[in-house]
């Protein structure tokens, strides 16, 4: 008894304490999703059939991947991207010229931490670095352009979290800035504040002119141009659903919900081969029958402050075991038709 109760003034003084010497920029904030669908009918899980592993253990933090034939290609957490033929590693170029990087979150700031990637033409390709803006990357001559800086400000507010991207047209570029507000480094808070801090912007290649298309995301992620080349689509992880923003066309100038109340936290969008529905990843589910964290304390900001700031003074691997301990242990994969069902 007497040990319970110290125990529980001792969580309790320890609160107190992370309040007072808290930061008070992380602010989460009080908010609700639609009830999380049923997995039944077209939503049942179906498992893959003795999947093959590509190169297990060797190639950490890939993310997206641009698919060519019997060639990969894609970025892994050290700030290396790779060009995998048959699946074997046949080049690796660096973003950086740092010899020290190893994946941890403590090296982004200097090694980079590449997630989008698409080719561009004949001869480059374009990465959205989450640390350090994007690059241009020529894998056969090993050839690296940094074209964008994270320090470089659009509308009052650094460009913070480059994530995933796609063309427009050749001198177009439409990419997502997940968070505003915290780095890739500390992205859980992202999702426990859910202020809408993420945004979709547009780079002109040839001049560099940088535009805010859209706002008050929570947490941008995933981007796919709509096979209609009037629209683009983009993922708000936070919220389980994608958004259309339509650059031309009627509708120019609005956005939409493309896709609400997904089994899951959008990632990455693709289209398919056949070029009329799209593949998004869900890097966890969400169901009727189990909830998600999100769903779970959507109600409980003071809750989710609390849990903030004891993320922020735990060591880099406990750290992402506590975000690892908020998601379900797996994801899914969803296919959409190309009005979003």
């Amino acid at each position: 008894m007497i040990g319970s109760l110290l125990v529980s003034t001792s969580l309790a003084f320890l609160a107190v304490a992370i309040f007072l010497n808290s930061n008070n920029d992380f602010s989460p904030k009080d908010y609700s999703l639609p009830p999380p669908p049923k997995l039944t009918g077209k939503l049942a899980p179906k498992l893959v059939k003795n999947p093959k592993r590509l190169l297990e253990g060797k190639l950490v933090g890939a993310e997206s991947i641009a698919v060519e034939k019997n060639t990969l290609y894609t970025c892994l957490a050290d700030g290396k991207c790779v060009k995998i033929v048959d699946g074997k590693i046949q080049k690796t170029v660096p973003l950086t010229k740092h010899t020290d990087c190893n994946g941890h979150p403590h090296t982004f700031a200097y090694c980079g931490r590449p997630l989008g990637i698409r080719r561009m033409n004949a001869e480059w390709f374009i990465v959205a670095d989450a640390a350090l803006g994007l690059f241009k990357i020529n894998f056969e001559k090993g050839q690296v352009e940094h074209i964008l800086s994270s320090d470089v400000m659009v509308d009052g507010r650094r460009i913070n979290f480059a994530d995933d991207f796609d063309f427009i047209d050749n001198d177009t570029v439409v990419f997502s800035d997940a968070s505003t507000n915290y780095g890739i480094d500390k992205f859980m808070l992202s999702f426990l504040e859910h202020s809408g801090d993420g945004r979709l912007i547009q780079m002109k290649l040839s001049t560099g002119e940088l535009t805010t298309l859209m706002e008050g995301l929570n947490f941008a992620n995933g981007v796919q141009l709509h096979p209609d080349k009037s629209s683009v689509l983009v993922a708000e992880s936070g919220s389980a659903r994608i958004h259309s923003y339509y650059f031309a066309g009627p509708k120019q100038g609005r956005r939409e919900i493309f896709a609400d109340n997904l089994p899951g936290f959008p990632d990455n969008i693709r289209v398919s081969s056949a070029g009329n529905t799209f593949y998004v990843a869900l890097f966890t589910h969400r169901s009727h029958d189990a909830p998600s964290f999100q769903e779970l304390y959507s109600h409980r900001p003071l809750l989710r402050k609390l849990m903030g700031e004891v993320y922020q003074l735990l060591p880099e691997q406990l750290a992402e075991r506590a975000f690892e301990s908020t998601t379900a242990d797996y994801g899914m994969v969803v296919e959409l038709d190309l009005n979003g069902r």
